[in-house]
């Protein structure tokens, strides 16, 4: 081995440095998919790295590399946020996310590979269901009691989901494509939610008593950002050419494959 490999392998475990090149594919793969129809990442990136990374691993992880990402297109679809409506669903979705790092951490890494395995498979079951009219839909209704619990429940999956897998996505996206809008309106809403989801997951992760983030991590992080936010970049210049149907039906079928396999045989 040449001296600088051998530098290189005191710093970065072995391990992770034959990881790195299915790494960084799979982060461009998800940010292209996240660019392109405003969902994804997550779903995509936790689906595939689960099948050789531990949850544990692959979970902070996403985070980082998703931050960039939701960061960048927020920003870039900061004036189509609709925010009315959102407060319950933050509230409890800031609940959640400590609650499902903790089952991160403490529960058995076969059961959440089952429990992710389902929760895969129900994304698939959704993804095959059409998002419904691109256009403003109904006019807004005056909001009602029941609206906030709803918002709590989604709020809380979301938290749980996005704590335990980094896939808080699905009872978020069923919530926000149920509510009048447009594409960019939805898409606009779905990432300012994820953005402050991640940056909170972050935070919890990179505190006491979790501590999810050591050097390897973060190192993987750094070497995969770059292929992230080019995928990201790629994913909004083909957001109106690509027949988002087509897509959706390549994730669910994705996703099914691979819930269907850590449901069987994590």
């Amino acid at each position: 081995m040449p001296p600088c490999c051998g530098r290189l392998t005191l710093i970065v475990p072995p391990e992770l440095i034959r990881q790195l090149p299915v790494l960084i594919a799979v982060t461009f793969a998800a940010s292209l998919i996240q660019g392109s129809v405003g969902f994804g990442f997550g779903l995509i990136a936790v689906a595939a790295l689960s099948l050789f990374m531990e949850l544990k691993i692959t979970t902070p992880l996403l985070a980082l590399l998703n931050l960039p990402v939701i960061l960048y297109l927020s920003w870039r679809l900061r004036k189509s946020v609709v925010w009315e409506g959102l407060t319950p669903i933050i509230t409890a979705m800031l609940v959640g996310i400590p609650f499902g790092i903790f089952v991160l951490v403490k529960a058995d890494e076969n059961l959440l590979l089952r429990v992710l395995g389902v929760v895969l498979i129900a994304s698939a079951i959704r993804s095959a269901k059409p998002n419904g009219a691109s256009g403003e839909g109904p006019a807004p209704k005056p909001r009602t009691p029941w609206d906030t619990l709803v918002g709590l429940v989604v709020g809380s999956a979301t938290g749980a989901l996005a704590g335990a897998f980094n896939t808080g996505g699905p009872p978020l996206i069923a919530y926000v494509y149920c509510r009048p809008g447009t594409k960019e309106q939805r898409t606009a809403t779905l990432q300012a939610v994820f953005a402050i989801s991640v940056i909170s997951r972050i935070i919890v992760m990179a505190a006491p008593p979790a501590s999810l983030y050591d050097r390897s991590v973060l190192l993987a992080a750094l070497a995969c950002i770059p292929g992230a936010v080019l995928g990201a970049v790629l994913g909004v210049a083909v957001f109106k050419r690509v027949p988002q149907r087509a897509l959706e039906i390549v994730v669910t079928l994705f996703l099914l494959g691979i819930g269907l396999k850590l449901l069987i045989w994590p």
